[in-house]
Order: structure tokens, then sequence, then C-alpha cells
């Protein structure tokens, strides 16, 4: 378990990864991702990376997205992007076949008519130092100190750089609050500053002093921390998880997949801006679910 210690705003200012140039190439921007979010950081079965273009190709225009939805391919041929970020992998399980006559088909179909590259940043952005876990507790701005649980640390080979770099993350995020402060007070402070109209939670009102969140579907994680914790925050809870939790006396904020990881254009904004000068679009979807 460690401290993160950020100095100024979200990001600290990087001393020697980012060399800025008027014109960069894919395999440089993929370079440069490759040293704050770390490809290997990401779990067994993610598919993080390019995925999709020519490596060579020079890159002007760059759109950030959560998911590659046929919106965004659109946009994306529209305004001329060289370069699509997604945070959900654009190519997840094997593909048997690319025709018009599936969405996917039709979107790959696009990208790949428009000679659009595309790179995915996925649990690698999640689990990695100043990732999506980092910047969601950086929004809620809650006073105390933010430490990683199942920390790991390894060197490993950048192969576009030519050089090892070390590489360090967790899957999770504990807050230990400066002061204590009730649930109702937690969940009011997690709609405002998120933007939410309501989560879902279970357990009762009582005083909260260690939160840990895992962005996306990150229940699989609480129970490493879940004696270290009041409450844990993530997104996609199924209800027999949530039931075990309540009979335990645990307390479950879920906040929504969606809701959990939007901000990741916002997040990538911030990081890709340090070296790429060219134009950059953030793209923010609506909600796949909707309230009836």
């Amino acid at each position: 378990m460690k401290i993160i210690k950020k100095e100024g705003g979200f990001i600290d200012k990087y001393t020697e990864i980012f060399i800025l140039t008027a014109k960069m190439k894919v395999r440089d921007i993929v370079g440069e991702l490759h040293t704050i979010y770390n490809p290997k950081l990401a779990e067994d079965w993610d598919n993080v990376g390019l995925l999709v273009g020519n490596e060579n190709s020079e890159v002007n225009t760059v759109l950030l997205c959560l998911d590659i939805t046929e919106e965004v391919v659109d946009r994306a041929v529209k305004e001329n992007v060289d370069l699509i970020i997604s945070h959900h992998p654009f190519i997840f399980s094997g593909l048997k076949r690319i025709t018009s006559e599936t969405v996917h088909g039709r979107k790959m179909l696009k990208i790949i008519e428009n000679k659009i590259a595309v790179y995915s940043g996925h649990t690698n952005v999640d689990f990695g130092i100043n990732g999506l876990n980092d910047y969601i507790f950086y929004k809620l701005d809650l006073n105390g100190k933010l430490e990683i649980c199942n920390e790991f640390e390894y060197e490993d080979y950048n192969f576009i750089k030519h050089k090892n770099e070390n590489v360090k993350g967790g899957s999770v995020r504990i807050k230990t609050l400066d002061h204590e402060m009730e649930l109702a007070d937690l969940i009011r402070v997690i709609k405002e500053k998120l933007g939410l109209e309501f989560v879902r939670y279970v357990g009762g009102n009582r005083k909260i002093r260690k939160i840990g969140l895992v962005t996306g579907s990150g229940s699989s994680f609480m129970h490493s921390v879940k004696e270290k914790i009041d409450v844990f925050l993530t997104g996609d809870l199924r209800y027999h998880e949530a039931l075990d939790t309540l009979e335990e006396g645990g307390i479950l904020i879920d906040i929504g997949h969606y809701e959990s990881e939007y901000l990741f254009s916002e997040l990538m904004e911030l990081q890709v801006s340090q070296f790429f000068k060219g134009k950059i679009i953030k793209h923010f979807g609506e909600p796949v679910f909707k309230l009836g």
C-alpha cells in the first residue's frame, strides 16, 4: 500500500517523457501512452494498445471517447480525425467476419476506409498512477490520504522509445478522509461532483472514514479490501453481491458503469495535451440506460 502524492493540479509535470513536436505519428503517441499507462498494467483478459491503423501515419487530430459508437465513428470521419483513443476496447473478442451486416462490422469498415487509427486504454488506465480511479477521487474533492491497494511495480521495456521504464499501479484506491462523514452526505457529494441524478446503494446511514473505489465493473476487487474500508464505490453491482454485503453489515454505492468512466475523455485530454499539440476532440456520449 502506498500513498499517492500530487503537487499542484491533478497531473504532476513530467520531466523527461514528453518531447513536444509540431508533427507526431501514431507510434509517437502510442509510445507516450505506453509510458503513462503501460499496457502490462491491464488485466490478462483485456485488449489494450493500438488495435487498428498504421503506426507510421501522421496525426493532426485526436478524438477521445468512452465507447466507439457509430456516432463517434461518423464524427471522426466528419472532423478528419486521424486517431481515436477510447476507454473500452474496440476489439474485445475474436472476430470471425467484418461485414456491413453488423453494427461492429460497419464501424470497423468505416474506420479502415477512412484510415483512422484506434488506440484503446482500458484497465491499464484504470489501474495506472494518475489513472481513472485516481481521477474520480480527484473530482470528488474529498480531503484525505489516497492510497494504492493491490499494488505492483516493475520494469518494462518501451519498444517505441527503446528504453526500460518503471511501471507502477494498483487495482483499488482507498481514500482515508481527514474527518468522518455521514453516508447520506457522501452520496450527496458523489451526485453533485460527478453530475449524477441518482446512485444505488445498500447499507444504513452511518459514519464513513475509509472509501474504496474501482471504476467500471469493479465488484470482483471489493473482497480484497473489505476489511480496510467502510464503503466501496463501483458500477454494475449485481443483486446477490449487494444482498450479501447488506447482510454482512457493509455498504456499497453503485455509481453506474458509464457514470464512473465517462470522464475518461476529460482525463485523457489532460494527459495527451502534455505532449500532443494538435487538435483534441472530447466526445461525451449519452448513458446507455435511461430512467423510465
